[in-house]
């Protein structure tokens, strides 16, 4: 679906902070479940503060920790309990607070709001790496007007979340813990003809993910789930040699290959299939193929849409190839959540058939495209800080304006490129929602 012109995502200069001592890694293993603490801090602003504290808890631990429509039903879904998001020590099941913040709320200064609310936990002997994982502001949202409906910094582990009454949107809340787990935002490229040569990047969304627009009606894309470790060798395969392969559903049952990486030079092609299971994909069906630059699987992943209208889905028959590479992918049957890919390498066809489970030529993929603490533009390491902001690249969601105010919490600052989501309104953020159904 082409998205509104009104709801853009833009790139802007964002400053961010080199520190020394590192925070935990969040990159979670498909072997076993992992758990993510969540210190949820209720602020309190010298002129604005919640009308009824004892609500405003209470609202934001079902937001984040509720059995449904919250932020741990979500990612249980999706990692198939591979995570899941557990309450911090800090007061009453993972929310302290309300903190009274020694400044006023006008201006949304994000900066004070994070570096007083760190101070005021570290004089109750909260800290990061000991205590939490991830740090969630949720504050007083009407008289601090800012520029964002939630802000989330990219593979660190704070969020700021302005409210009403301490209840945080689920889509909102899951999509700045995505930018946390080390995802960008997630758009796509138009391409012609069937040659990726032809492709544009777009200012269009991907909606096949939170990250793209699609809300919580999506799961995760085939990226970000072989990024944070969500997908089995089994179930991730890289092609080494043509093939063609027997597919299944992302989120479907049973087992069998869900995602294909495919090397295009320095690039990888990711393919995967979609259909309806348990919460998740509701009308959301079929192929679907992303391209990702550089190996960076959370950063670096943008939908390929060889379509000229809004139905994106690769239709049996359909061909893509990338010519410089000497790569084609055909979909040869698609329907009922399963489909047969054929893939050609170095100008080999592939083979008629699916050979097994895993389809002949394919090999295991032996872990994530790179650490959740990813590259930054310049292609060097990412830093987490012990403020757990990995450099505090931060990522904006449901702006009501287009003014931009970036980040600078102290320390040795430095410019990189970070994402602004700018939904201009609550209209068209549901509208969104309802794409995702």
């Amino acid at each position: 679906m082409r998205v509104p012109r009104g709801a853009l995502l833009m790139s802007a200069a964002c400053t961010s902070v080199a520190l020394a001592a590192t925070a935990p890694s969040t990159a979670a293993a498909v072997d076993g479940p992992a758990q993510r603490r969540i210190q949820i801090a209720l602020i309190n602003f010298s002129d604005s503060s919640f009308a009824d504290p004892a609500k405003a808890r209470s609202n934001a631990q079902n937001s984040y920790f509720g059995k449904t429509r919250s932020l741990n039903s979500y990612y249980n879904e999706v990692t198939r309990q591979a995570t899941t998001f557990k309450p911090a020590a800090g007061g009453e099941g993972g929310v302290i607070g309300p903190i009274n913040l020694d400044m006023p709320a006008a201006g949304c200064d994000k900066d004070s709001i994070y570096g007083l609310t760190r101070k005021a936990l570290e004089e109750q002997g909260l800290t990061w790496v000991d205590d939490f994982d991830h740090l969630s502001l949720v504050f007083p949202g009407e008289k601090a007007g800012c520029s964002f409906g939630g802000l989330g910094s990219l593979g660190g582990g704070v969020t700021w979340l302005p409210t009403g009454d301490g209840t945080v949107d689920q889509t909102v809340i899951s999509h700045e813990l995505g930018h946390n787990l080390g995802y960008d935002h997630q758009m796509r490229i138009r391409c012609e003809d069937s040659d990726l040569a032809s492709c544009r990047d777009t200012e269009d969304y991907s909606f096949k993910t939170p990250m793209g627009g699609g809300g919580v009606g999506v799961g995760l894309t085939a990226p970000e789930l072989i990024h944070s470790k969500w997908l089995s060798d089994r179930e991730a395969v890289k092609v080494t040699k043509s093939g063609t392969y027997a597919m299944r559903s992302l989120y479907g049952p049973g087992d069998g290959v869900r995602a294909l990486i495919v090397p295009a030079g320095q690039d990888s092609l990711i393919v995967e299939v979609r259909g309806t299971s348990g919460t998740l994909d509701d009308r959301l069906t079929g192929v679907h193929a992303y391209r990702v630059k550089d190996g960076n699987f959370g950063r670096g992943a943008t939908l390929i849409d060889t379509t000229p209208g809004d139905d994106d889905a690769l239709k049996a028959g359909t061909a893509f190839t990338d010519k410089a590479h000497k790569v084609e992918i055909k979909v040869e049957q698609s329907g009922d959540g399963a489909a047969t890919v054929a893939v050609s390498l170095n100008g080999v066809p592939s083979p008629a058939k699916a050979d097994g489970e895993s389809g002949n030529g394919a090999a295991p993929q032996t872990g994530s495209s790179e650490p959740v603490a990813s590259r930054n533009e310049d292609g060097a390491e990412g830093t987490d800080g012990a403020d757990g902001q990995n450099g505090a690249d931060l990522a904006e969601t449901g702006a009501d304006t287009t003014n931009y105010l970036p980040m600078a919490a102290g320390g040795a600052a430095l410019f990189t490129v970070g994402g602004v989501f700018l939904l201009k309104s609550r209209r068209k953020r549901a509208a969104m929602a309802r794409h995702a159904r």
